[in-house]
């Protein structure tokens, strides 16, 4: 009997090693089979990392190059520096008083520092000036000491504007708690410039990139001419004046005006976004949505910053209104009316385009762009994507001039003038679901008649 209890405990321990075992090879056969699954999975994943020679959108990357603006590390950098300064929230134990005085104080100093810099580069461009660096040494210690003392008051500056900013649109109906939604937030930045790409058989931008900022005219050149020749487009590197990232991108200006406008402009691309509306989801994709979605958030930023002047600024309201001077006297010759030679140039292009003379219409608008240069607006390049990118900006009574007959443009500002107020205003833009839902709004548009020049204008 001892010998059969000391054969059977031998046998289970055989029986528990075998087991062992064969769990251990099949758990380390799933092991292997996920890691085979895995690295298939990765590697469809992978299957597009060297995309076909023809593809535009990789191309533009690779002629782009170390020229395209790193989105991701300024993104990075910038929500650091707005959580730290919501953290600190300073601006909360200043009175409205101590807020507005400390804006206009970092505005002159803002100034100071701009006219320093001119200063710097009138001496370096001097040739009479044989060592600028030398000359301009107390210069630049006076701009360096101006920078520094910016810097340190940049992000209560940016949290004063944004509460600014806000209190106009919480009375629009845009917070929820209190809390304007989406927060308003911004950066001041240097900013990149945009290379805009359109079709060259009709104007209509397709694509676009952003470039690092500083981008030597030479370069911009050859990039416009290099992708244009590469997919038979047109192409054009634009300065751009902020970028609705989040936050948002703008310039350091002492225009407090126009940097209100464009907090209120930048934000509304951002809340179309936020509310997921088809003007915003679209707004890169879709020709018709982007007029829509940047006439609608210049009409807000208009509105929106006109009223934070008025409550926050009154007497640099005043100050601007009376700052206007008489207009010249031309003597015998004829003022030159941009406007009106703009307009007549999209809409003969449109026409041009219409028939298919692409050639014939590239050469017209050469054509014109001397003659505006003649009168004293130095346009580099007059092209399609000229008009594509200007022309998306139509809110102007009567349309753009770079919008030509585009009646876009023309039915957002008759939604706005039927709405009640603009917060219903941009409610209503959200809700849109198709250019045809913004025509059952306001009605469709009478057909549009492209025609020929009216007459020549002076050269």
């Amino acid at each position: 009997m001892a010998r059969f209890t000391v054969s059977w405990a031998s046998s289970a321990a055989r029986l528990d090693h075998a087991c062992r075992a064969w769990v251990a090879v099949v758990a380390r056969a799933i092991r292997w089979a996920r890691r085979a699954v895995l690295i298939l999975l990765c590697l469809a994943l992978l299957r597009f990392d060297v995309p076909p020679y023809g593809d535009r959108s990789a191309s533009l990357d690779r002629a782009i190059g170390a020229y395209q603006f790193d989105l991701l590390t300024w993104w990075a950098r910038a929500v650091f520096a707005k959580l730290r300064a919501d953290a600190l929230a300073a601006h909360w134990q200043m009175d409205e008083a101590e807020q507005v005085a400390f804006v206009q104080a970092y505005l002159q100093q803002l100034g100071a520092l701009h006219a320093v810099q001119a200063q710097i580069d009138a001496l370096y461009t001097d040739p009479s000036i044989p060592d600028p660096f030398a000359a301009s040494a107390t210069l630049r210690a006076r701009r360096d000491e101006l920078r520094a003392w910016l810097d340190a008051r940049q992000s209560l500056v940016e949290a004063i504007l944004q509460e600014q900013v806000e209190s106009v649109l919480r009375e629009e109906g845009f917070a929820l708690g209190g809390q304007v939604l989406p927060p308003v937030r911004f950066r001041f930045t240097e900013l990149p410039d945009l290379l805009v790409i359109s079709r060259r058989d009709r104007i209509e931008r397709i694509d676009s990139r952003t470039l690092t900022p500083g981008v030597p005219i030479e370069e911009k050149d050859r990039l416009e001419r290099e992708v244009g020749a590469r997919f038979n487009v047109s192409a054009l590197a634009v300065r751009i004046g902020g970028l609705a990232a989040y936050p948002v991108m703008l310039p350091e200006t002492t225009a407090l005006r126009w940097l209100l406008e464009v907090i209120a402009h930048e934000w509304t691309h951002n809340y179309l976004v936020a509310t997921l509306s088809w003007v915003g989801i679209y707004g890169l994709s879709d020709s018709a949505a982007l007029t829509i979605n940047e006439t609608t958030a210049t009409i807000v930023g208009r509105e929106i910053g006109a009223r934070v002047m008025m409550r926050y600024y009154p007497e640099l309201v005043a100050a601007l209104a009376s700052d206007v001077k008489p207009a010249a006297d031309a003597g015998d010759r004829a003022p030159f009316d941009f406007r009106r030679a703009m307009r007549e140039t999209r809409l003969h292009v449109d026409a041009l385009l219409a028939e298919g003379k692409i050639e014939e219409a590239e050469a017209y608008m050469e054509a014109r762009r001397r003659l505006f240069v003649a009168n004293g607006y130095p346009i580099r390049k007059l092209n399609q994507a000229y008009f594509a990118f200007y022309g998306a900006y139509n809110d102007e009574p009567g349309g753009a001039p770079a919008a030509g007959s585009d009646p876009i443009g023309p039915a957002v500002q008759k939604l706005r003038a039927q709405s009640p107020s603009v917060g219903d205003f941009l409610r209503t833009v959200a809700r849109l679901r198709s250019l045809d839902d913004l025509y059952a709004h306001v009605g469709a548009p009478e057909p549009a008649r492209p025609s020929p020049l009216t007459g020549a204008l002076r050269d």
